[in-house]
C-alpha cells in the first residue's frame, strides 16, 4: 500500500497500524552511517534504542512469514537461524567500547534492513 506522501507501508497481520517503512528505513542509513564521522556516544545510544525498537517491531511478521515456509526446507532453516541471531542480538546492552558500540548498531541497522525487505518485499535502498 502506498498512502498519500508516497510512504510505503506493511500490515502484519497481527498488527492494525501500518509500518512507518520510511522512518525506519533513515533510522537503518543513519546507523549504517556512523563511521563517517566522530562517533559521539548519546547519538549511538540513541539510534542503539530505535533500531532496537523497529527491530522488536517487525520481529513478529518476519517470524510469520518464515512459519508459512516448508519446515524441512533450507529456507526455513536460513530464515529461523538468522531471527534468532537477531533476537539474541536485542537481549545485548550497547557496548561500552565507543568502536565497538558503532560496529554493534552498524550490525542492528543490517538486521533491521533485513527484516524490513521480509515485510515489504522490497529489496534494501529501494525504499
Amino acid at each position: 500500500m502506498t498512502t498519500p506522501a508516497g510512504q510505503r507501508e506493511t500490515r502484519d497481520s497481527t498488527r492494525a497500524e501500518p509500518i512507518d517503512t520510511v522512518t525506519i528505513g533513515e533510522t537503518v542509513r543513519r546507523g549504517l552511517a556512523l563511521s563517517s564521522g566522530p562517533l559521539d556516544r548519546e547519538a549511538v545510544a540513541g539510534l542503539h534504542e530505535m533500531l532496537r525498537g523497529h527491530v522488536a517491531l517487525l520481529l513478529p511478521g518476519a517470524r510469520g512469514n518464515a512459519d508459512q515456509l516448508w519446515r524441512g526446507s533450507g529456507a526455513w532453516y536460513e530464515r529461523a537461524a538468522r531471527l534468532d541471531s537477531i533476537t539474541r542480538q536485542l537481549e545485548q546492552p550497547l557496548a561500552g567500547d565507543p568502536f565497538a558500540a558503532m560496529v554493534q548498531v552498524q550490525l542492528l541497522a543490517r538486521d533491521c534492513d533485513w527484516l524490513l525487505d521480509q515485510q515489504t518485499g522490497l529489496p534494501g535502498g529501494t525504499r
